[in-house]
């Protein structure tokens, strides 16, 4: 029989010249700044992972930071696992400054990737998107100190997060020093999902190894078995039957007794079998210590295969160094086979209710080693049910783990298995029901209330009781069912008043909250939350329940009541930074309320810093729907600056929201994406928003909310000429605000009365359209509201009886000057003025005011205000050469006449 030579990662690649020569030119083009991908892919075996230990050996010796992993059949609802174990072995290996410096900026969000899984067990939910852009932020930081290249094999077996965070680096690769190749296995059907299938797409370059030559064939089975010779005719026998695969005809040979007669099968089930027959031949020893490997996943110790396998350590350590020397187990400090096929067939040839039995051994093992929830959930989603307090927890753990990283799906399963487990503790049950309601609440699934209610329904525990509930009206009320959330939060008012009264108070709020959507019940909240709060004098001593309780307050007079700066000036004083308050109430809804009252009072600014730092902190605490929500608060106040670009972004994260089901506000966020859509003249798409929008409208008590709508649709009928349409919309608008006695002119940012008043001066009801402007000036002077003074100025110079009042218009721009105000409301009335000047024949009078509306419409993304103001330029005899006239670039104009 002939001797085999063991092949080593340093054996010669054969007939690879071409791929070589390509992926040597990626890693120069990478390390240089120009990012690349390369995706090789191929049937097993035919020699994609040999291709990347030499890429890595390329990089490595390019001086790039090399960072490796390999996707696991085990490990595929590992949320992240793969880009885990990707960035994890770099990551741990910083020092605290060095972490600080990596997670910078957005690279903070996904911090919380790499912590141990047990270190937070908050109920903290996160987007993926906010990490995927988390993950991105790291590499990127990565990258300044020294080019990247990751090296990913096995990419069909790479579970659907980071499939997802790849394909995003993928298309933002091209000026990083940062390289991605990858290989992943055609013929599985793991390889044909739409994930895998778009990375594939986007790839610069795709390799397609071929299989070797007869001439290849003959050197590999040369260097295999060197002391034997390969007649033509057995090298054509071992070729026709393997057609040149490297890792077919090295198993062949392996496990070739005799040249003479041997029978020849390169089916993926004949390899398994000639794998098990070869891991037979070496003895039970052998075969236990590789089930134990194939159990515990792509790698393991020497010391825990050896546990989990049944054998003492010498008798371990024996198997596995014949292992190594058989190539079943790849040399190194860990055991790990030393191919996936091989893996893959004494896995699957493993009787399934053994396999189950060793996945159970291995979660015990791993628990009892103090290894990390998720490593163990892993196992004990494979075994039988274990009815076991140890094995709750570590799924409850692993739970809350996945919902930090942006993974309810698999939080779910994780929570729903540890509640099939059984376990006779009630309160046990219930906290795990509560995390089960909070995570199927991120996932947008409608059970979560239900478990929400059992979990109360089982404990008597105070704490868990008032979470448990308290949680059941936040979703309800983000869910958009604002009637059903008040029932909750007045029984938890009313379950706590004798019990926690800092309790009662937050119960209390949330009541408030959802009674600021319904208009039955309106009175009643405002008066009860103003008899609460009219013995709390001192704000310094103020609990975190009274301030949120006072916040509203604000928010109910900023509605209603002149003069706005008083209810400001009390909701920034009781709001503090609001991350603290934030952090230690998790009332979402009453800080987003209290962003929204700070705009509708005139001070956006101050909402814009609050939403922000209260965003950042959404981002590491993951809560998916508060983000939905404190991002809509931040799209208004964007909008009443003039920023129409950062509103509009904000909006669509808003909506984004939706698809974990939040929906408290909608159609808010659509009516906001609406505005900027018309303000930058892409009218098409503002009428998609406004129609999907239609399909959210509201009835019965919460119709108020409805305003969005019709406000947006009333601007759009104004902007295609339509104003007998437009006006319907704007006083079907206002008088859903009047019937609340939601007076303030700045609810809508832009004031209903005024926008009416255009339409209605286009029909020739010129007197109607100036007592609606009228009494838009008198509230704006009444509620002290700059905007929407400096807004109603400028139509009521626009539908006076005779000619344009350019007094109007001076005074539109004073109002429009104070702080806080919109830059692309003053871009508006410099228009009108620069327009009205230029017609009177002051055409170099005009410039002026229309350069600087250029400006302000430029910097606004108001591309509608920029375009007319640079055709009354034009007009004006100015020839604006550039598009913006401050900042990195300037307008320069010449000027005739």
């Amino acid at each position: 029989m002939p001797s085999f030579a063991a092949a080593s990662s340093a054996a010669p690649l054969f007939e690879r010249e071409a791929e070589m020569q390509r992926l040597g030119q990626v890693i120069e083009s990478s390390v240089n700044g120009s990012g690349h991908t390369v995706v090789i892919e191929g049937p097993s075996g035919i020699g994609k992972s040999r291709l990347l230990a030499a890429t890595t050996e390329l990089a490595m010796a390019s001086g790039a930071d090399v960072l490796t992993t390999t996707g696991g059949e085990l490990e595929r609802d590992y949320p992240f696992g793969l880009v885990r174990r990707l960035l994890s072995k770099r990551v741990a290996k910083l020092s605290e400054e060095e972490s600080r410096a990596l997670f910078r900026g957005h690279a903070g969000r996904a911090e919380s990737l790499f912590r141990p899984t047990g270190a937070d067990d908050s109920h903290t939910l996160a987007d993926e998107s906010q990490i995927v852009q988390g993950l991105y932020g790291l590499v990127f930081n990565l990258a300044q100190l020294r080019p990247v290249v990751l090296v990913a094999d096995d990419l069909q077996w790479g579970d659907d997060l980071s499939l997802r965070f790849l394909l995003y680096l993928v298309q933002r690769l091209d000026d990083l020093p940062v390289a991605l190749v990858c290989a992943l296995r055609t013929g599985d059907p793991a390889s044909e999902s739409e994930l895998v299938t778009r990375l594939s797409l986007q790839a610069d370059t795709v390799l397609r190894p071929n299989e070797l030559s007869r001439a290849a064939v003959a050197r590999l089975l040369q260097t295999l078995m060197p002391e034997h010779e390969h007649p033509a005719e057995e090298v054509e026998r071992y070729w026709s039957a393997t057609r040149g695969n490297p890792f077919l005809l090295g198993e062949l040979a392996k496990s070739m007794t005799s040249a003479a007669g041997l029978e020849l099968d390169p089916a993926p089930e004949s390899i398994a079998k000639t794998v098990m027959l070869r891991l037979m031949t070496m003895g039970k020893n052998a075969l236990a210590l590789a089930r134990a490997v194939a159990v515990l996943g792509r790698s393991a110790s020497l010391t825990s295969a050896a546990t989990l396998s049944g054998l003492d350590y010498g008798h371990a350590l024996a198997a596995a160094s014949r292992l190594v020397a058989e190539q079943i187990f790849s040399p190194g400090e860990d055991l790990a086979f030393h191919h996936p096929i091989i893996r893959s067939a004494v896995y699957l040839q493993y009787p399934p209710a053994e396999r189950a039995a060793g996945h159970g051994r291995a979660a015990v093992l791993l628990h009892e080693s103090g290894a990390q929830p998720d490593e163990i959930a892993i196992h004990l989603m494979r075994a039988a049910p274990i009815d076991a307090s140890w094995a709750r927890s570590a799924l409850q753990l692993a739970a809350r783990g996945a919902g930090r990283n942006g993974a309810p799906a698999t939080a779910i399963t994780y929570l729903r298995r540890a509640i099939a487990t059984g376990g006779s503790d009630p309160e046990e049950r219930a906290d795990l029901l509560f995390d089960l309601g909070i995570m199927e609440a991120a996932a947008g699934e409608p059970t979560s209330l239900k478990h929400l209610e059992d979990a109360l329904q089982l404990t008597e525990v105070s704490q868990i009781r008032s979470r448990a509930m308290y949680a059941q009206g936040q979703t309800l009320f983000r869910y958009g069912r604002a009637a059903e959330a008040r029932t909750v939060f007045r029984r938890g008012a009313d379950l706590f008043a004798d019990v926690d009264r800092e309790a009662a108070l937050a119960f209390e709020a949330g009541y408030t909250a959802s009674a600021t959507y319904l208009i039955d019940g309106l009175d009643e909240a405002y008066h009860r939350v103003s008899a609460l709060a009219a013995g709390w004098t001192e704000p310094a001593k103020r609990s975190a329940a009274e301030r949120l309780l006072i916040l509203h307050l604000a928010v109910f007079r900023a509605m209603s009541n002149p003069p706005s700066p008083n209810h400001a000036k009390l909701a920034i004083e009781a709001l503090g930074d609001g991350v603290q308050l934030w952090q230690e109430t998790s009332d979402g809804m009453t800080i987003s309320h209290t962003a929204l009252a700070l705009t509708w009072c005139g001070f956006p600014t101050e909402a814009v810093e609050v939403c922000t730092r209260v965003l950042d902190d959404a981002h590491e605490r993951g809560d998916t729907l508060i983000f939905a929500e404190i991002s809509l608060a931040r799209a208004l106040a964007m909008y009443a600056l003039g920023r129409v670009d950062e509103a509009m972004a904000d909006a669509e994260s808003a909506i984004a929201g939706m698809r974990h089901g939040w929906n408290s506000t909608v159609p808010a966020p659509q009516g906001v994406l609406a505005y900027c859509l018309i303000d930058k003249g892409e009218l098409d798409a503002a009428a998609e928003v406004i129609d999907e929008a239609a399909g959210h409208l509201r009835s019965g008590a919460t119709e108020t909310l409805n305003v969005w709508y019709y406000m947006a649709r009333g601007r759009l009928h104004l902007a295609r000429a339509d104003p007998a349409k437009a006006l319907e919309d704007f006083l079907h608008a206002g008088k859903l605000l009047e019937d609340r006695n939601f007076l303030n002119p700045n609810y809508l940012l832009v004031p209903w009365r005024s926008q009416a008043a255009l339409a209605a001066h286009s029909l020739g009801k010129g007197q109607y359209a100036q007592q609606l402007v009228a009494d838009d000036i008198e509230l704006a002077q009444s509620f002290v509201i700059n905007n929407a003074l400096g807004a109603a100025l400028r139509v009521k110079a626009l539908v006076s009886s005779s000619q344009v009042d350019i007094p109007a218009l001076q005074q539109s721009l004073s109002a429009l000057s104070a702080p806080n105000t919109s830059s692309l409301e003053r871009a508006r009335t410099l228009v009108e003025l620069g327009a009205v000047l230029r017609r009177k024949g002051s055409r170099k009078d005009s410039r002026e005011p229309l350069r600087e509306a250029l400006d302000l419409a430029h910097m606004s993304g108001a591309i509608d205000v920029e375009s007319r103001a640079r055709a009354e330029l034009l007009a004006s005899g100015a020839r604006p050469r550039r598009t913006a006239l401050s900042g990195a670039a300037v307008v320069w104009f010449s000027e005739t006449g």
